[in-house]
């Protein structure tokens, strides 16, 4: 069964839009279907010195659509509940950075307050994106793992099936989620293979089980979240000029811990960090004269990003973020027809590092604009390519949103 998730989606937003007028005009507080949605629609415009970054700098001139300086945007977050127990969620986007998405789309079922289960479209919940945040500072987030398709596809959501237990601990809410996610059901997501991605190859397993936690003090608004995600994965790569056909398999896994808090009564604080560590091994088909193990990939990548926000008003947000990304691939290969295998470690290592500054300004009736500096700067080293490439890089970026939520 094949199910193209765009069509999909074009057949369920006409029913949260039918539900969202049906409960302005009929339907009265607890009564049935209700609906709840936030959707935003506008235009970001970018200047860049240089005029063209280079997609390693990670900022906005790596699109997923071919990068225009000045592009649309949407987003929609919409909720249908059907009882007080069962509801169906709707979260998709469309912009050059990350292509048209959906992030969600999933049906909850409340077995009781404290025990429910989710099924569908869901997230990982090993980021903390803002994507959908009705007041979101930013023009472009800080982190690489939100605003970069092909690094988000590995910390993002997909198909799968949830249960979650929420209760209250003295003065804390506390919530865990289990999940089991299944990408390539539904031909949802094709092509994520962690970050390592082969030319004309065919991914025949993804499967992915996680847990996270959050918990929330009801004093203070303080929230903690942790996410883990294990994968395992395997693909079969076709035969090209450099290499003959092999299967490669492999495992990763992800970590995620961030923490939001007040530091002021108007000043509140963002920090997070994510861990992803991949171990891949190459393998020779039936028949073919190279030794059975190949060799492999160990791959690591890391994101911190610490972020302020400012609340001057309540129409006014100033923002302050630092980010710090890390990719460092280490690539081991046999030496037949010698004997033995060759590990080169931190074969291909870049460092990205941004800074960002920012201010929201909300008008009448819905509209908003946003301002945003940001400064990406590159170190790259690579001894596994030719020539050995060891440079250095950066760009200037200032870029400007206007946006309308419904």
């Amino acid at each position: 069964m094949q199910i193209n998730f765009k069509k999909l989606v074009l057949l369920c937003l006409p029913l949260f839009l039918i539900c969202g007028q049906a409960q302005c005009q009929i339907f009265k507080d607890g009564d049935y279907p209700l609906f709840r949605h936030s959707a935003r629609v506008g235009v970001d415009a970018w200047r860049f010195t240089p005029s063209e970054p280079e997609k390693l700098l990670m900022t906005a001139t790596n699109s997923a659509w071919k990068y225009r300086s000045t592009s649309p945007w949407l987003t929609f977050d919409g909720q249908v509940d059907f009882s007080q127990n069962a509801s169906l969620n709707l979260k998709m986007k469309a912009d050059q950075s990350m292509g048209t998405h959906v992030d969600e789309l999933n049906v909850a079922w409340a077995y009781s307050p404290s025990l429910g289960f989710n099924a569908g479209v869901v997230s990982y919940k090993t980021s903390w994106c803002r994507t959908y945040d009705v007041d979101t500072p930013w023009v472009r987030e800080a982190d690489p793992f939100c605003n970069v398709q092909s690094t988000s596809d590995a910390s993002g959501g997909a198909p799968g099936a949830q249960m979650y237990i929420r209760g209250t601990l003295g003065r804390y809410q506390v919530q865990g989620v289990g999940g089991i996610y299944r990408p390539l059901l539904f031909k949802y997501n094709t092509t994520e293979f962690s970050n390592a991605k082969y030319p004309n190859s065919h991914i025949d397993t993804n499967n992915k089980k996680g847990l996270s936690i959050h918990v929330v003090n009801l004093d203070t608004a303080t929230e903690l979240r942790l996410g883990l995600l294990s994968t395992t994965q395997s693909a079969y790569v076709f035969n090209d000029w450099r290499y003959e056909p092999f299967y490669t398999r492999q495992t990763y896994n992800m970590v995620f811990l961030g923490a939001a808090f007040y530091v002021l009564p108007n000043v509140s604080m963002r920090v997070q960090t994510l861990r992803h560590d991949m171990a891949a091994s190459n393998w020779s088909v039936p028949g073919s004269p190279s030794p059975r193990y190949r060799g492999g990939v160990e791959l690591a990548r890391k994101s911190d990003v610490v972020e302020v926000n400012y609340h001057a008003s309540s129409k006014d947000i100033a923002a302050l973020a630092v980010s710090k990304y890390l990719y460092d691939y280490t690539d081991i290969y046999t030496n037949y027809p010698m004997p033995g295998y060759t590990t080169i470690p931190g074969g291909y290592v870049y460092k990205n590092r941004n800074i960002a500054a920012s201010w929201r300004h909300d008008w009448r009736d819905g509209f908003f604009t946003t301002v945003q500096w940001s400064f990406n700067t590159l170190d790259l080293k690579s001894v596994v390519t030719t020539p050995i490439v060891d440079r250095s890089s950066h760009a200037h970026g200032l870029g400007l949103r206007l946006g309308y939520q419904f």
